[in-house]
């Protein structure tokens, strides 16, 4: 599985930028880039689009190391709620 990421700030980008499964535009660039990116990168840094990347996925694996808490939790807590202690009478 593959994704094709596009970098671009002007009209002939905006192309690829719509054909890309992620397209980033700069803010500086042309209306018609900004309009037809899925981001906008407010600085025309490109090294931001590193800590995106970056930073999706420190998302990505906080979201996947909560949802094993979260089963863990479920699966200890829920039978204790439902009564799993009390003997049966």
């Amino acid at each position: 599985n593959i994704s094709v990421g596009m970098i671009g700030d002007g009209v002939n980008d905006s192309p690829a930028l719509v054909a890309s499964d992620v397209g980033i535009a700069l803010g500086s660039g042309t209306d018609i880039a900004v309009e037809a990116a899925d981001y906008v990168l407010m600085r025309d840094n490109l090294e931001d689009v590193v800590m995106a990347i970056d930073l999706s996925r420190a998302t990505m694996r906080r979201i996947k190391y909560n949802y094993m808490w979260a089963l863990v939790y479920n699966l200890i807590c829920i039978p204790l709620a439902a009564g799993a202690l009390f003997p049966s009478t």
